[in-house]
């Protein structure tokens, strides 16, 4: 399993809140640029925004669960920020759950971090991957 923090805006200006944060934005990227790198005439986004990865390729669902929380601890005065930075749409984590095979698997988000993530307005979305977690 794997855990992404995602912002997003139409009129967010990324570099100025990245400059000044503690967060290390990967996968940014800018409004009126091209969604596909080397396709200038192809199709363009239409917001700014960026990713910072809070837990990566953690087998055991309790232990994402406890570096999410401990994540949302450890930043929520920066948290609190980004969510009331200037252009900011949406804030979100991300959970990507890899599919075990035909029938139900259960995963269980913890009331802490349910709680830390309202107080903070960040969104909860949970993806299921047929492959490997962290694997598009």
């Amino acid at each position: 399993m794997t855990c992404t923090l995602r912002a997003i805006g139409r009129d967010l200006d990324v570099d100025a809140f990245l400059e000044t944060s503690c967060l290390r934005g990967e996968g940014v990227y800018r409004r009126d640029t091209p969604r596909l790198d080397g396709e200038p005439g192809g199709p363009v986004r239409s917001a700014s925004g960026f990713s910072v990865s809070v837990a990566v390729d953690v087998d055991d669902d309790e232990a994402l669960m406890q570096e999410v929380v401990m994540f949302l601890g450890d930043n929520e005065a920066e948290l609190r920020r980004l969510g009331s930075f200037e252009g900011v749409e949406e804030v979100c984590l991300e959970v990507v759950v890899p599919c075990q095979g035909p029938g139900m698997s259960v995963t269980v988000f913890p009331a802490d971090l349910l709680w830390r993530a309202g107080a903070l307005d960040i969104d909860l979305v949970v993806t299921h991957s047929a492959g490997r977690a962290g694997v598009h």
